[in-house]
């Protein structure tokens, strides 16, 4: 498989972790990247990750609650969430884009294939 320098949105795999949820993949050796897309008014129940966090907010707004705190995250705010760490959220009333990172890199989500298609 070519090594991936760049990428379009179209390029990347995309994930549905939760109802109103869609991410787009980027694996790198030491890290994972998700561009996520949060429909308005979705919820993510409260889950923990066995691997460290961390993102932006790029577009929207949204409450996060990490470890019991609850913070109204905007445009070019950001958190982190230690591994292990139960956290959640919940969108308002408009589309959110939230760029976030894990570090180790993430195993459980898909590969691109050497077509660009998501593989497990």
């Amino acid at each position: 498989m070519p090594l991936l320098y760049y990428a379009s949105p179209r390029d990347l795999p995309v994930i549905e972790p939760h109802p109103g949820v869609k991410g787009r993949v980027v694996h790198a050796q030491h890290a994972t990247m998700i561009v996520y897309d949060y429909t308005p008014r979705t919820i993510v129940a409260t889950h923990k990750h066995d691997v460290e966090q961390f993102g932006v907010v790029v577009k929207g707004s949204l409450a996060m609650v990490i470890a019991g705190e609850q913070r109204i995250l905007m445009v070019g705010d950001t958190f982190r969430i230690p591994a292990g760490t139960a956290h959640g959220a919940r969108v308002f009333e408009e589309i959110t884009q939230v760029v976030q990172v894990f570090a180790p890199p993430r195993t459980d989500l898909p590969k691109p294939g050497s077509d660009g298609a998501a593989r497990p």
